[in-house]
């Protein structure tokens, strides 16, 4: 029996985060590409279910990612664990729109930022002040990504 080729929902969703991120239309992508609109639109949307690596390298190249990005992103091969978002930021060397290897200072003020917008209240006798605390909280990664 013929193995069936998969990618799991976030191979399109990455495409489309780095579509949209540069401004480009899937008009533009076809004439980047040469791949259809269509095809491109069903890969974003999980309507395919596995492009071939030429079409992979093809997308990558007119998103200006490594192939093996969108390969890694896109892999269905996982241990079956969970990990704490945490882990997974302090594990791993990232960057911010490429342009360097993000800081543990710049990590531990991403997690500081998500936990302050998870704790506020968001209500509307609060809201003044949580956007007040979020915004504090934005500026200080600010300053250390500048850094």
């Amino acid at each position: 029996m013929k193995e069936v080729r998969s990618i799991n929902q976030n191979f399109g969703k990455m495409l489309k985060y780095l579509r949209s991120k540069q401004g480009l239309s899937l008009r533009q992508i076809r004439e980047m590409t040469g791949i259809s609109e269509s095809y491109v639109n069903r890969l974003e949307n999980h309507g395919r279910l596995c492009p071939s690596y030429p079409v992979i390298e093809k997308l990558a190249s007119a998103l200006s990612v490594e192939p093996a990005d969108l390969l890694e992103v896109g892999s269905n091969k996982t241990n079956g664990s969970v990990i704490p978002l945490e882990q997974l930021l302090f594990s791993c060397e990232f960057t911010i729109d490429g342009v360097k290897t993000v800081s543990p200072k710049v990590i531990e003020q991403l997690l500081n930022l998500i936990d302050v917008i998870n704790d506020v209240a968001w209500e509307k006798d609060t809201l003044i002040a949580d956007i007040y605390e979020i915004k504090e909280v934005v500026d200080e990664l600010k300053q250390v990504l500048t850094i």
